[in-house]
């Protein structure tokens, strides 16, 4: 039975009245004119995303929330966690873009070569499902033919779409977990999913799924801290088993992250947990108090050292050697 409606009632409020209502839920405000300024910089709404992990009831959102912190908790605890989170937003966005082209480099390549006789095999009713077709025109190649590439393209040649190697270029990581999942025959996900090491192409689909989210939530600024992902993520080879039921949180998509960042490079993998552990030394040197939430909310533990860093690297090339 749904829950009755009613009305909103909350208005704007100013500066003063946001650090009033602040004080009241125990949250330490020392300087007011600095407190003022983090609400101009970053808004007490989205602020308020950041304060939730520092309540008592966390992490209730049902009627026994009270929105009262912890005793102790000060704003620029919240502000810290904010600048964290951020970071670990501009670093994950960078090396899930190196994901991405990886995957959409395998895709044009094995295909485009599998369907040589057929450059725009994308469209074609063997190769990938009607509802795939019907929905190209309008859901994807509406904003791909506006590229500059491809106008030159439809300007020189004939024909509705431009080869596969042009027209994929700018499908967004969305598209591709799409076309990925209409494609006919399981051989030729298969192709693809096996490039990365995962058998299972059912799997892979729900790791296409989990960076696809974890990308969204990087470029549109949404929190990554305790996100729950929208599907769950099947043990395969980057989550051999789920501690916690992590398969449909930050935690799992992390696993998933990791796994193919290495598949892609190891190298990079590396310079990408070394940009991480700096960040949350970072953090855990202004507020100590958030690493045990920082730990259990991204599964990430950090090192104490630098030669644990590097040992868990080796293991992990070991064991991707192993794997071939």
């Amino acid at each position: 039975m749904e829950r009755a409606k009613v009305a909103y009632t909350k208005q704007a409020t100013t500066y003063d009245e946001q650090i009033r209502i602040l004080r009241n839920r125990n949250v330490v405000i020392s300087d007011e004119a600095k407190a003022k300024e983090y609400l101009a910089d970053i808004g007490y709404y989205r602020l308020g995303f950041y304060i939730y992990p520092f309540e008592k009831t966390y992490p209730l959102l049902d009627f026994r929330r009270n929105h009262i912190v912890c005793p102790g908790t000060k704003i620029e605890d919240v502000v810290w966690l904010y600048y964290f989170d951020l970071d670990l937003r501009n670093i994950l966005n960078r090396y899930l873009s190196r994901i991405e082209v990886a995957i959409r480099t395998t895709i044009i390549y094995e295909l485009s070569n599998k369907y040589v006789a057929d450059p725009t095999w994308f469209v074609n009713p063997s190769v990938v499902s009607s509802q795939f077709i019907n929905d190209f025109p309008v859901k994807a190649y509406q904003s791909i033919k506006k590229k500059p590439t491809i106008k030159r393209h439809h300007l020189k040649y004939l024909g509705q779409y431009a080869p596969a190697w042009k027209t994929l270029e700018y499908m967004t990581l969305g598209n591709l977990e799409v076309l990925y999942d209409s494609l006919v025959l399981d051989i030729d996900k298969r192709i693809i999913s096996t490039h990365f090491g995962e058998p299972a192409t059912a799997t892979f689909k729900t790791y296409l799924s989990a960076i696809r989210e974890v990308r969204n939530a990087c470029a549109h600024g949404n929190v990554l801290l305790g996100m729950t992902l929208a599907s769950g993520i099947r043990t395969g080879v980057a989550c051999p088993s789920f501690p916690d039921h992590t398969q449909q949180t930050f935690h799992g998509a992390m696993r998933v992250i990791d796994y193919l960042m290495k598949m892609v490079s190891v190298n990079r993998a590396n310079d990408m947990w070394k940009e991480i552990y700096e960040a949350m030394r970072l953090l855990y040197s202004k507020s100590p108090m958030l690493q045990p939430l920082i730990e259990s909310q991204t599964g990430i533990i950090l090192p104490v050292n630098t030669a644990q860093e590097v040992s868990f690297f080796q293991k992990i090339v070991n064991s991707i050697k192993k794997f071939f």
